[in-house]
């Protein structure tokens, strides 16, 4: 689908592809090797074997040589797969990275930047994070279950997209299946006719967010006695599905298949022909049987290519979209899209390849590693490709990815430092909450969800670069039709490009504006190609470097340590690897903004937060002062949301007295401890909320006479609770 197609839409007619192999197509049985570490991946450096002819034969094109190529402005040979000749040199490699661009569904879902993750099964049941595969599929029993809440709470919070575990490494399925017992269908739960990933992909086009489906490759139900995990079965010609009354739109697959992949192919079969559009396919290469089974990754690849074309295909490598290498939603200071690695370059573009060095390798795409060479002096690699990153995490402070009772979750603070160590560096982030055994997301999940919703969405609703004018800096040209005005547009489909490799350019504001966060996007349909670049304001006289940073992509998101005020930026690109096309600036401003903000003031009052004659006694309450800008007034907005004053060469905070959460609790100072009492959040309306109480800060009876107490109060939306920084 394209991103202005609704997420329900679904092709009238699914492509047809032969159902009988031509003639002279074989295939050629691959194992692949696995090794388990940590919740889902492998991070074995061995790459897993593909069955690339086995594909091309079951799309009915033979030996035909294909590859999906789109064609940026300014690329002479371009496509999300390069070829790399033995002899190329680094030089030319690195100039033919510029020009790696991302497919149509790659680019839409780079665009979405955030995705729920959400994992439900017996496990959420039975307390485990692997189950066994031997469960009662009777403990299942969502009896409140709401799709159509996770929907509204998943939008409300910025969220696009939302995967779910049609099917855990338990092999217990959401989903009434034709070919297992194992799952929704032998519970008793709505009289045997339950279907979750009916409920959960109807709510999600209803809401006008994507759909996404996690498929787990292992499988421990079928690892048991008599079942098809590993079983040592031959592989043998199938036709998917098994079942004729199976078949949509005359679409079936002959593939050679051991039980195993033949049980697999058919439930893929099913989630991807019931449920309208799926926009995206999770796999991951985890093996918890320790058993030899192999995964046919190249034919479930070509399934969903003919049955779910718009869909991205997420694992280690790719096709389409690989992992991050870590399970704490950060990416890489420098995280480039394109990847070097040597594979068949006619299948390149529907392959799962291994990264050089394995998922979580440091460097993934630097000048470094594309100009590695074999001993005998030709270049290491034979492709380059588009390969974007998905950068996972969960809500759980514990590290669950099902639910768990008693569960807390990870404060606003860390969701924030993960949105900008994800979102902020060329990575979308993928965010698990896992639906409680009622089958709603728990309450207290939904207030962190809430909370973290609101820091991110009070920052960028307003784009304080907006309406400002664009031209080239002294020394800097454009190219034909990458005009200035093009990075202040609003569009990602179109950018500033310098006539170089390096180049400026200067905004210049309606007015002065006070800024604490800083964008940048790249135009991914001329390619990823800014190595270096930094950020000036103007202050009345001359230039001041005020940020730098390296790689770019679909977006990089610099916090300052401190606002700064200016009528005039400049961004200059100091490093790319081709003329760069600059999509969008954008200039924000954080709630609290982080680093020193200053005076915090009354805005009923017209007064000051201050600490009375600048005491260090802990458990001072706070009080409203004319502002005079001493350093009892001067407050630290810090990245973990506490509010500090520096006085007698200690650090104090902003505190709610002994914790606590009754209207009246007095604001006072207290030596900093970490804890949520002294947390703090500021809200888009201009209050500010203890993490802990949800109060706002408030000032005693609405006073404005100096001296006026400051205390915790139920939010009511009064001037006496209306506070604003600097």
């Amino acid at each position: 689908m394209t991103p202005e197609e609704p997420a329900s839409a679904v092709p009238a007619a699914l492509p047809i592809h032969p159902a009988v192999r031509p003639k002279g197509c074989t295939s050629r049985r691959d194992r692949p090797v696995h090794s388990v570490n940590r919740h889902k991946r492998t991070l074995g450096g061995r790459a897993i074997a593909r069955r690339t002819r086995a594909a091309l034969c079951a799309l009915g094109l033979g030996a035909a040589l294909t590859l999906s190529l789109t064609g940026p402005a300014h690329a002479a040979s371009s496509g999300e797969v390069i070829a790399v000749a033995p002899s190329d040199s680094p030089a030319t490699i690195i100039a033919n990275a510029a020009n790696v661009v991302p497919s149509a569904r790659q680019l839409a879902w780079e665009q979405l930047e955030k995705t729920a993750f959400l994992h439900f099964g017996v496990n959420t049941y039975d307390g485990r994070e692997w189950g066994t595969g031997t469960e009662d599929p009777n403990i299942f029993q969502p009896t409140g279950l709401n799709t159509d809440e996770w929907a509204s709470d998943l939008k409300n919070n910025g969220f696009k997209e939302a995967i779910l575990t049609a099917k855990h490494h338990d092999g217990f399925l959401l989903f009434p299946s034709k070919y297992s017992s194992f799952g929704v269908a032998s519970s008793s739960w709505d009289n045997h006719q339950g279907d979750v990933v009916k409920n959960f992909t109807t709510s999600m086009h209803n809401a006008g967010l994507k759909a996404a489906v996690y498929l787990s490759p292992a499988d421990l139900h079928e690892n048991q006695p008599g079942g098809k995990y590993a079983n040592g079965s031959s592989f043998k010609s199938v036709t998917i599905p098994s079942d004729p009354s199976e078949i949509v739109n005359g679409v079936s697959f002959h593939f050679n298949s051991d039980d195993y992949n033949t049980y697999y192919e058919n439930t893929l079969y099913e989630l991807l022909t019931r449920y309208g559009g799926i926009d995206e396919i999770w796999w991951d290469n985890a093996n918890p049987t320790g058993r030899t089974q192999p995964y046919d990754f190249s034919d479930w690849i070509t399934m969903v290519r003919a049955l779910q074309p718009n869909a991205v295909i997420e694992n280690d490598g790719g096709p389409d979209v690989r992992w991050v290498g870590n399970e704490y939603g950060s990416a890489r200071t420098s995280e480039w899209s394109v990847v070097p690695y040597n594979g068949n370059p006619t299948t390149a573009a529907d392959t799962v390849i291994n990264p050089p060095g394995g998922p979580s390798a440091s460097d993934l795409g630097s000048d470094a590693l594309l100009s590695q060479r074999n001993s005998d002096g030709t270049s290491s690699w034979n492709l380059l490709r588009w390969a974007p990153a998905e950068c996972n995490l969960t809500l759980s402070a514990a590290h669950n990815w099902f639910w768990h009772p008693g569960d807390t979750w990870l404060s606003e603070s860390s969701l924030e430092d993960a949105y900008y160590g994800s979102v902020g560096r060329n990575c979308n982030q993928l965010l698990d909450i896992g639906p409680d055994q009622q089958g709603v997301f728990d309450p207290t999940a939904v207030a962190a969800l809430n909370q973290y919703g609101t820091a991110i969405s009070s920052t960028f609703a307003t784009n304080l670069a907006a309406g400002a004018t664009a031209a080239d800096d002294s020394g800097t040209s454009n190219t034909s039709g990458h005009t200035p005005n093009l990075a202040v547009d609003g569009s990602t489909s179109t950018s500033w490009q310098p006539n170089g490799t390096t180049g400026a350019l200067v905004l210049t504001l309606p007015a002065s504006r006070t800024f604490d966060v800083i964008s940048a996007q790249e135009d991914l349909g001329i390619g990823q190609r800014v190595e270096t670049y930094a950020v000036d304001a103007w202050n009345g006289s001359g230039w001041n470097q005020i940020a730098s940073d390296t790689t770019i992509g679909h977006k990089k998101l610099i916090r300052l340590a401190s606002p700064v005020t200016t009528n005039q930026v400049r961004l200059r690109v100091t490093g790319s690897r081709a003329a760069p096309g600059i999509a969008e600036i954008g200039l924000y401003k954080r709630p609290g903004g982080g680093g020193s903000v200053g005076a915090v003031h009354a805005v009923g009052a017209g007064q000051c937060l201050d600490d009375p004659s600048g005491t260090t006694t802990s458990g001072t309450q706070q009080q409203i002062w004319g502002c005079n800008g001493q350093s009892n007034q001067t407050w630290t907005y810090t990245s973990s949301g506490q509010l500090t004053l520096s006085l007698g060469g200690g650090v104090y905070c902003l505190d709610a007295n002994a914790g606590g959460t009754s209207p009246g609790t007095k604001a006072i100072i207290w030596t900093c401890n970490g804890q949520a009492n002294q947390r703090w959040t500021f809200n888009s309306n201009g209050t500010i909320t203890g993490v802990a109480s949800g109060l706002c800060l408030d000032v005693t009876g609405a006073g404005t006479a100096q001296g006026t107490l400051v205390e915790l109060w139920t939010c009511n939306g009064g001037s006496n609770q209306q506070w604003k920084l600097g």
